[in-house]
Parts: structure tokens; sequence; C-alpha cells
């Protein structure tokens, strides 16, 4: 019988599938006993009434199983390896769906931190980002002297593997906000050690280039035009600025690898094309707005 393997398509396909067998057995063993353990801590009251088909333990692990596997749908979660492996008992795809939509925030983030951890490994290199999106939410407002509906816009903050495109923190700013709000506090947010810290002129701050410097990643931020390297207590601030300056911005971007942040331009948009459409907000926990 021919091996099919010896030719390098079908290798390369081989090397995915078992990459994705690990991760799978990396998801049972690790990452589901973390979510019951965060689950119990967060919430430790015992609740009145009847206990829910799907926990919201198991609920976060299927959010995170349903990105990782070949499950595009909840039909087809529903009938999937993984309900199994939970040993929830015939339910309808309904039930998942609305367990996942009643998760806290809190919890469902944690569950995508968890398996970001795994998919970068040891240390990455990141981009930081953001998008704006409108989200089927309305006010009322008086535009000449009539009352219509004026659709909301946010803004998606985010940090994210530069190689593997997996997102370690995001944060939801604001319509009008600038980028560069609530960014320090989102990099505390990030476990993975980072090498190289990928962002454009709109995160160009001299806290927040000090902040990436004192966690132990090199900033490539380009600075605008009008940049000064007036140090005001930021020393990183001084030494990206001058070197900018020295380089140019050409010979810049080939030393730090600035053009690395490039090809990940296209990372919101995909976020954007597959769930664009289903960014519904129907309950104030369901969107997180930064003061």
């Amino acid at each position: 019988m021919k091996n099919v393997t010896v030719y390098e398509f079908n290798e390369k396909w081989r090397e995915r599938d078992i990459a994705y067998e690990s991760l799978e057995d990396e998801l049972k063993r690790r990452v589901y006993p973390l979510l019951c353990s965060l689950d119990r801590v967060t919430r430790p009251d015992k609740r009145m009434g009847r206990p829910p088909k799907v926990k919201p333990a198991m609920a976060a692990f299927l959010a995170v199983a349903k990105e990782c596997g070949n499950e595009n749908t909840y039909r087809e979660l529903a009938s999937s390896r993984w309900v199994e492996f939970l040993g929830i008992k015939r339910v309808h795809y309904t039930t998942i769906h609305k367990a996942i939509k009643r998760l806290s925030p809190g919890l469902l983030e944690d569950a995508g931190r968890m398996i970001a951890e795994l998919v970068s490994g040891g240390k990455m290199d990141c981009v930081i980002d953001a998008t704006g999106m409108d989200i089927r939410k309305y006010e009322k407002e008086v535009y000449r002297g009539e009352e219509r509906r004026k659709r909301q816009y946010l803004k998606l903050n985010g940090i994210w593997d530069a190689y593997r495109k997996v997102f370690h923190a995001v944060d939801v700013l604001e319509g009008k906000a600038h980028e560069y709000k609530g960014s320090q506090e989102m990099l505390e947010r990030v476990r993975t050690p980072i090498g190289r810290f990928f962002g454009d002129p709109a995160y160009a701050g001299r806290d927040f280039v000090q902040d990436v410097a004192d966690s132990g990643a090199e900033p490539v931020i380009k600075p605008p035009k009008n940049a000064t390297p007036k140090t005001k207590g930021g020393p990183a601030w001084r030494k990206l600025v001058m070197e900018y300056r020295e380089l140019g911005y050409e010979d810049w971007r080939d030393k730090t690898g600035y053009g690395e942040r490039f090809p990940n331009e296209g990372q919101f948009g995909a976020f954007d094309t597959r769930f664009g459409d289903e960014a519904n907000v129907r309950s104030r926990h369901m969107v997180r707005g930064s003061d």
C-alpha cells in the first residue's frame, strides 16, 4: 500500500492534525479543571432550584472548544465529542447557546486567555490594535426636531500573538474613545512573557511606552512625526524617539521588525467578518465600556 504522507502537502496536513490532537488533550487535561476551580471561587454560594444542564464551567469550556475545533455551529457542537467528554446528557443546541450567552465576562475571558497561553507557549511577540464595530443596540436622539434611533458604535482594543494569532487581552471602549485609553490595564492582564511589542502611533504615549519597557518587552511603537525626545519620567520614550530619528523610518522598521505588524492589520478584519453580524447587546453585563 502506498504511503501518501511522503508528499509534502499531505505531510503538512498530518502535522496540523497532530497539533490539534495535542491541543485537544491539553484542553481536557488542564483547561477544564481550571475553569471548574474558577467557577467554584467566583460563585461560592449555593443557588436554589434545579441545577443547570450545562454548568458555567462547561459552557466556558465549550465556547473555547468551539473556536479551537472543527465545530462551526452550535448544532455541531451539541453532537460533538466535547459534549460527551463533559458528561452532558443529550440537550438541544439552544441550551448550550443560552448557557454561553449567560456567562460572566470574567469567566469567559479567563477561558480564552488559558487557551491563548497554551497556543503561544513560553514567549511571544505581540501586537496591540483597535477596530470599530457596530452593535445591535440603539439609543434615541433628536435630529432637526424629529426623534430617531441611532445605532451604537464600539471599539475593540486587543493584544494578540503576532504569529499564532490568538488574543491574550481584549477591552471594549466607547465609540469615541482613543485607542490608548485603558491599554496599560490591558497589558497587565497578559501573563505570557513578551519579546517585541508592536503598536501604531495611536499608542505612542510616554507612560504606555514606559509601561511596556518595564514589563520586560521591547516597545516597537512608531512615534508620531512631531514627537520630541523629552523624557518627562519615561526614559524608554527618549530611547525610542532618538533611535527612530537617527535611523529614519525604513531603517528603523527593518531593524526593529516593525514590518511584522502589517500582516496583522487583517486580524480584526477577520474577527469582524466572522462575528460582526452576531454582535448583539441584550443586557448591560454583555458590554463593558472603559470609563
